[in-house]
């Protein structure tokens, strides 16, 4: 009989998808993949071997993106191709753990090092590497979504590593975990016989396993113990008080019913900032600094002119669009700061791009509000724009659509809806109503699953705090949103700084500089999806600064250089041929 090489690899695709929503079940990625980790050493051929990896691989993302398809009918053909091509990534990482393990590097080393090598690498596949800045050819790509390290987070002393190597210390820790299972799987003859292995099959010595054993105990001990330091702090001091609007709107409501989406989040606002519309008057309660509206939600386009370019210049259609939007924006008690997601249009000389912007706008006092000479100008000051730089493929735009036009099959739309990606690292001002004065960054959508971009915002002129807006109605409440709440949590970490989320269907909130998540619109994570509500809280302010902000990705690109090392030392050492007799 055959070696089993795919029921393992199954095994391991299932156990690692429970780990993650909706099961949530964290500690199981502690072993998920040690079923999987027997193909490092099975006695079958490469061909198998791979083939039985890539099935594990199949099976896990087919699970954990499913809810991909939920978007719109043509999102089928994405989810599908997704699931195809992500477990080639395990693939490398498979190929990677082999040459390590060959050279006799433990697996509880050889796994972590090549996963968190290949999460990296996945995280910004194929053009998203910072380093290719310096020939041209950078755009922000990537999918970071399911890390191992996300498994963990409702366990907060031991994620607060991230604050030292981002969501990639986490996976390093859970990876060595089970790869240290794995060896001692593979040392027991029982399981031998279970995979159908000869007797003969090498394994490593128990004593190797042990003193292994014994570092990777002192490295979940320490991991606990700097998570326990770490927490161990005074309470966080008040920032602004901030409220969230979360509508309840699906992406098909949102697109065809201006008129409710409008209505809907008006409405909101009103009650955010304890207005009665019909009255005309406040009905009490304290009035936040900050109103928070989530992605794309706001159905007025804003145009701007960029700088060096003359309005003049513009074509008559856009200046008639931007004096109309000037009125929408400014000409609007607003009644305290607000921060809008919404389609930014802008006029840079030669053509009129397109943007997934946020876009901020304040209250005027008396003493400066504007003459009659510019009647729509009258209530509100606009501040400052952020573009989304990190867009979304077939969502945002259609990646090679001039080479192969047959990419468009897999979006969503019949036509054409590109945005540009963002340039600017926007930090915003705001002054609350006593006066005091604070910075914060917006991380648009996913955005907030990229830890180079947040981490960007503290490493040099440090922001006070994050704001997320997304717009997950695409998700009609499947796991997604839970899944996207998890991530974002680490973030919060790995800058020492609170995050606030305004997310259409889902989930709203603040997550401390901790990684706790202080506010909701419900009781729960599953109950808060699928409501509309305000959430009103003051952002809590941390002060201390982050390894990880400072440094960087240094732990991926400690894991590559092992690699690399290992390339070279297998070139140039040979086990010896043995003599023949």
């Amino acid at each position: 009989m055959k070696p089993r090489v795919f029921l393992p690899a199954i095994v391991s695709g299932v156990l690692l998808w429970l780990a993650y929503f909706p099961l949530n079940l964290g500690p199981l990625a502690f072993i998920a993949l040690a079923p999987w980790l027997t193909l490092v050493r099975a006695p079958v051929s490469n061909k198998r071997r791979y083939f039985a990896a890539y099935v594990g691989g199949f099976v896990f993302f087919a699970l954990a993106t499913q809810w991909v398809r939920v978007a719109h009918p043509m999102m089928y053909l994405s989810w599908l191709g997704f699931s195809v091509l992500a477990p080639l990534f395990w693939l490398v990482a498979l190929a990677i753990i082999r040459k390590l393990d060959r050279l006799g590097v433990p697996l509880a080393l050889a796994v972590p090092v090549g996963w968190v090598a290949l999460e990296y690498a996945r995280m910004h596949f194929p053009t998203g590497y910072p380093f290719l800045k310096y020939v041209g050819a950078y755009q922000m790509i990537g999918f970071g979504w399911y890390f191992l390290g996300y498994t963990q987070h409702e366990f907060l002393r031991l994620i607060q590593i991230a604050d030292v190597g981002g969501v990639y210390a986490v996976s390093f820790v859970v990876a060595a975990v089970n790869g240290l299972i794995a060896d001692w799987l593979l040392l027991s003859p029982a399981v031998q016989r279970r995979l159908r292995w000869p007797v003969d099959v090498e394994s490593r010595s128990p004593q190797l396993i042990l003193t292994t054993t014994c570092l990777v105990a002192l490295l979940l001990a320490g991991t606990y113990t700097y998570g326990h330091y770490q927490l161990q702090h005074e309470p966080f001091a008040n920032g602004p008080l901030v409220a969230v609007l979360q509508g309840n709107l699906s992406q098909g409501d949102k697109m065809r019913n201006k008129e409710l989406l409008v209505e809907s989040y008006i409405d909101l606002h009103f009650k955010a900032i304890h207005w009665d519309k019909d009255r005309k008057a406040y009905t009490g309660g304290p009035k936040p600094d900050l109103v928070i509206w989530p992605e794309t939600c706001c159905p007025v386009d804003w145009c701007d002119i960029a700088p060096g370019a003359k309005v003049e210049d513009a074509p008559d259609a856009f200046q008639r669009k931007r004096m109309t939007s000037r009125g929408e924006f400014l000409g609007k008690p607003w009644g305290t700061s607000t921060l809008l997601g919404l389609t930014g249009l802008e006029w840079d000389g030669n053509r009129v791009w397109k943007y997934n912007s946020a876009f901020l706008v304040k209250p005027l006092p008396k003493s400066e509000l504007w003459k009659p000479d510019d009647p729509t100008l009258f209530y509100t000051a606009a501040v400052a724009r952020y573009d989304k730089m990190h867009l979304v493929p077939f969502g945002e735009y259609v990646p090679l659509k001039e080479q192969l036009p047959f990419m468009k099959w897999f979006t969503p739309y019949d036509y054409d809806y590109s945005c540009r990606p963002g340039e600017r690292w926007t930090r915003f001002p705001l002054v609350t109503r006593d006066g005091r004065e604070f910075t914060f960054a917006c991380l648009i959508c996913y955005e907030d699953s990229d830890p180079y971009l947040a981490r960007q915002y503290v490493a040099t002129e440090p922001v006070n705090f994050l704001v997320n807006i997304s717009n997950d109605g695409w998700f009609d409440g499947t796991e997604e949103h839970e899944q996207h709440l998890a991530i974002c949590r680490f973030r919060a970490i790995e800058t020492r700084r609170s995050v606030v989320r305004s997310v259409n269907m889902g989930i709203s909130g603040v997550i401390d500089p901790d990684g706790r998540v202080i506010a909701l619109p419900g009781e729960t994570w599953r109950t808060s999806k699928k409501m509309e509500a305000v959430v009103t809280a003051a952002v809590p302010i941390d002060n201390r600064g982050s390894w990880y902000a400072t440094l960087g990705d240094w732990m991926p690109f400690v894991c590559w250089s092992v690699v690399g090392l290992a390339l070279v030392v297998g070139l140039v050492w040979r086990k010896p041929a043995p003599a023949s007799s």
